[in-house]
């Protein structure tokens, strides 16, 4: 889940120098610096380079969030048209580089959308567009699966093999957090695990952006362990899976659901949850300005406290809360619901 506004509590301004916690970069003094550190991160297998990023959030004022729509929109595609034309021109390698960062810079133009906004889900589909022509132009063996799911519903990822045949292999099922899709977790992870000759499984699960987007009814729900149960029959149906070395990693929000998934789906042999969030409710209630150790069952005044919050954490309540299946419920609810999910 993304940081709050401010949430920092060792963040200060002194004069014009940003002082921080380690591994961030102090550009900004909101969640723009958290996101900036996501986009840096992209580019350790090509998803992002160092100085498209530095060059977009020098146009970017601290907490404008049209304005860091509009700046990451531009770059997005720039490099998209870059990218047409190297391929036009038959320059392959090339072409899936620039597609590559380009899925990512839709991402970030798209993250701070509201709701109401057109452009929503249109970055998103220009962000996975993105993806799958520069896999297919790099030859990576890049295959977007449908994971067959309940009700006749399927869940969106890709499977990512190491090599062209169909030798067993262990396998990494990835999954990324609340804000973060499949696509993301390539450059994350799954580019590592298949040049260490894994297989990688990337997958989203009901609530998170790609899943969601393409489906409204997949909200997030607690029982991550009935979930994982089609993810991993749909694993253990190819013959280039090895069963006794099927892994999991999940990040930030994907870490809890790594832990409850595997209180439950034993044929995961190994888990990573990175990190391990034992619950969600402090975070929402960081972000309405209340004290996670305190009580919330007898105040009345939580849903005004969420419509005085600032404007990025009003919006990064709405969008988690929305993929909750939570945003017409009062506060309180919601963050009873949250109490679910607890480890």
């Amino acid at each position: 889940m993304a940081m709050a506004e401010n949430a920092n509590p060792h963040f200060r301004e002194e004069g014009t120098v940003f002082k921080s916690t380690a591994g961030m970069p102090g550009r900004f003094a909101s969640n723009f610096d958290f996101q900036l550190v996501e986009l840096l991160g992209a580019s350790a297998y090509g998803g992002a380079a160092v100085g498209e990023c530095y060059a977009t959030i020098s146009k970017v004022k601290d907490g404008d969030l049209r304005g860091w729509s509009a700046a990451w929109e531009e770059t997005a595609a720039r490099i998209e048209e870059t990218a047409a034309r190297c391929e036009s021109e038959g320059h392959a390698i090339s072409a899936a580089e620039a597609y590559l960062r380009a899925c990512t810079y839709w991402r970030a133009a798209g993250f701070f959308l509201e709701r109401a906004d057109k452009n929503r889900f249109a970055f998103w589909d220009r962000h996975r567009q993105c993806f799958r022509s520069s896999a297919h132009l790099a030859g990576v063996l890049c295959e977007a699966i449908d994971i067959p799911f309940e009700n006749e519903k399927t869940l969106p990822g890709y499977f990512v093999k190491a090599s062209d045949t169909m030798e067993p292999r262990a396998t990494a099922i990835l999954l990324s957090g609340g804000d973060s899709g499949a696509e993301e977790l390539y450059v994350t992870t799954g580019a590592a695990a298949v040049r260490r000759g894994y297989n990688a499984l990337l997958v989203e699960i009901p609530g998170q952006r790609g899943a969601y987007y393409t489906d409204p009814d997949l909200t997030f729900r607690p029982d991550t362990d009935a979930q994982f149960r089609y993810i991993v029959d749909y694993a253990l149906s190819r013959a280039d899976v090895k069963p006794e070395h099927l892994s999991l990693t999940g990040y930030s929000m994907g870490g809890l659901f790594v832990a409850r998934a595997v209180a439950g789906e034993k044929r995961i042999k190994a888990a990573v949850a990175s990190c391990l969030t034992p619950s969600f409710v402090p975070g929402i209630m960081s972000l309405i300005g209340l004290d996670p150790s305190e009580p919330y069952a007898d105040r009345t005044d939580l849903d005004s406290l969420a419509d005085q919050a600032s404007p990025m954490a009003r919006l990064l309540l709405g969008d988690v809360r929305e993929r909750f299946g939570m945003l017409d419920r009062p506060v309180r609810d919601y963050l009873d619901y949250l109490g679910e999910f607890d480890l």
